[in-house]
């Protein structure tokens, strides 16, 4: 029995212990916003359950009937009829929602590109149905501060990030796609103060290293932009990016926030963090479009299931495991348990020997990320000692202090009235400069920005005979260099010999049949 029926029956009870009273029949409104204009009041406590029950058959049908609506005001009002946001917040989106498609309406070139960008992609969800409760919160963060930034601010460069007064949210400029909410990023720096307590409650030097308020501040508010996701609890990214749609996920992420809400628990006591680490969990249980399982590995993009990034592979696992110790939970243990085991069979095909792959059977990693898997395998060396780890560890920490390895093939051969194919490879991705010198001065300069790892070559073709010197310089990505010089000898093609006269004179009456002149 609902509350209302129980409050009616109490009522009736103390009134007149259930004395019957005469009551007009209440209308049930064909839409929601038609039940201010129902009788009013009166007629005993039977009318004030006949009006209740119209009430919420007239919101059931509301709520039904904005369901089917593709539109953003339907979904507030699917979120205000469901108790999800309250009639202020329902009021104040609208409010927003007006007012960007106007400032968008006054804008031209770049920003209104990018508020356009972010206004369609509001719309686009909410034609999809998938602009939930949850989402709105973030959505609409993201439409605010780009309505906010595009009205009279420059257009930054791509990748610049920012944040907005003491939010502590970051924001990062998508060329195309306007600002967007950068959720790995924010968590990343809220798990760096949480950390930073943590180990100051170890240390017992909480006062002069931990910053209670700024964690507060950061996990309440980072928690708070997370939406359910089947069932989970997740931070979403609302643009699209590569072959992914919005809203999609990403397993580094994931794990972050439930490293940084774990630490800012075992810190702080606040439960509540730990119930959204916990929540957050189902991200690692659920197969791609939904979560980022696969096979036991975990994928950085829910969009991608073929995609392996090495480092986010391990920061999803290195996250796992702090947050079933700092936690004591055994369903993080049990995640964590299956990443470890995929993750130590597939880290060795991340070595080429002289670097680190960025993704499985993929390209090279930049610096920063080669750095930034170091760091995640030492992590998990400290935390487990596994021998796959540490010795990967150090090995990617000694490739970034060795010189790029040069092989030059053999030079023989060479002849001043023909172009020759100078072969070479390189140990590691690299900047290449190739310099020839002969008699004459410099016979031959190139310069290649960025060349992978494997074999190139290059053509030259010589002035003239004599010896040349041949230099291959090659900088790899963290700047110590490879050189391979080489001595060529350049010749000049050997003339035919001419024969003599008679014998050409034989060669002919040979070829006629003719027997040679003997005597």
């Amino acid at each position: 029995m609902k509350w209302w029926r129980v409050l009616a029956v109490a009522a009736l009870v103390l009134a007149g212990c259930g004395e019957e009273q005469r009551s007009e029949p209440v209308p049930t409104p064909a839409r929601f916003d038609e039940l201010d204009r129902l009788p009013p009041k009166t007629g005993g406590f039977d009318a004030l359950v006949k009006r209740r029950e119209a009430y919420e058959a007239a919101r059931r049908a509301e709520i039904a009937r904005m369901r089917r609506s593709k539109s953003v005001e339907g979904a507030l009002r699917v979120a205000r009829l469901t108790g999800r946001i309250t009639v202020g917040a329902e009021g104040s989106m609208r409010a927003e929602w007006t007012n960007a498609n106007a400032v968008l309406g006054r804008l031209s070139g770049v920003p209104h590109t990018e508020l356009a960008y972010v206004v369609n992609a509001v719309r686009s969800l909410a034609a999809g149905h998938i602009l939930t409760a949850d989402r709105l919160r973030p959505t609409f963060l993201i439409l605010r501060q780009n309505v906010r930034f595009w009205k009279d601010q420059p257009v930054p460069a791509s990748g610049w990030r920012t944040t907005f007064g003491r939010d502590p949210t970051i924001f990062q400029y998508y060329p195309g796609r306007g600002l967007q909410l950068q959720p790995l990023a924010s968590w990343g720096r809220a798990n760096a103060i949480a950390g930073a307590c943590l180990a100051a409650l170890r240390t017992k030097t909480t006062r002069d290293t931990c910053r209670r308020a700024a964690v507060t501040r950061s996990l309440d508010r980072l928690a708070s932009l997370g939406a359910r996701r089947s069932g989970y609890l997740a931070w979403e990214y609302y643009f699209a990016y590569g072959t992914g749609s919005p809203p999609w996920v990403s397993g580094m992420t994931q794990a972050t926030a439930a490293q940084a809400l774990a630490r800012g628990y075992r810190a702080l006591g606040y439960t509540r963090w730990k119930r959204a680490a916990e929540r957050s969990l189902g991200a690692f249980e659920q197969a791609p479009p939904s979560g980022v399982a696969v096979s036991g590995h975990y994928r950085l993009y829910s969009f991608s299931p073929g995609h392996q990034v090495l480092n986010g592979e391990l920061q999803a696992v290195l996250g796992l495991r702090d947050t079933s110790a700092l936690l004591h939970s055994d369903r993080a243990r049990r995640l964590f348990r299956s990443g470890d085991r995929a993750a130590r069979r597939s880290v060795a095909e991340y070595d080429t020997g002289a670097w680190s792959l960025y993704s499985q059977r993929g390209a090279e990693s930049t610096l920063s990320y080669h750095a930034l898997t170091a760091g995640f395998l030492g992590g998990l060396c400290d935390r487990t000692d596994a021998r796959i780890y540490c010795r990967t560890f150090s090995r990617f920490e000694r490739y970034e202090k060795e010189p790029t390895r040069i092989g030059l093939a053999p030079l023989k051969g060479t002849r001043w009235d023909r172009a020759r194919t100078v072969r070479f490879s390189l140990s590691k991705v690299s900047s290449v400069k190739v310099r020839v010198w002969g008699k004459r001065g410099l016979s031959l300069s190139r310069d290649f920005a960025q060349l992978p790892r494997g074999s190139h070559s290059f053509a030259w073709k010589p002035e003239g005979r004599g010896r040349f010197r041949v230099r291959i310089e090659a900088r790899g990505p963290s700047g110590p260099v490879g050189v391979e010089t080489r001595v060529v000898r350049v010749t000049t093609p050997a003339a035919k010999k001419k024969k003599p006269k008679k014998q050409k004179k034989a060669n002919k009456r040979q070829a006629a049949g003719e027997r040679p002149d003997t005597g």
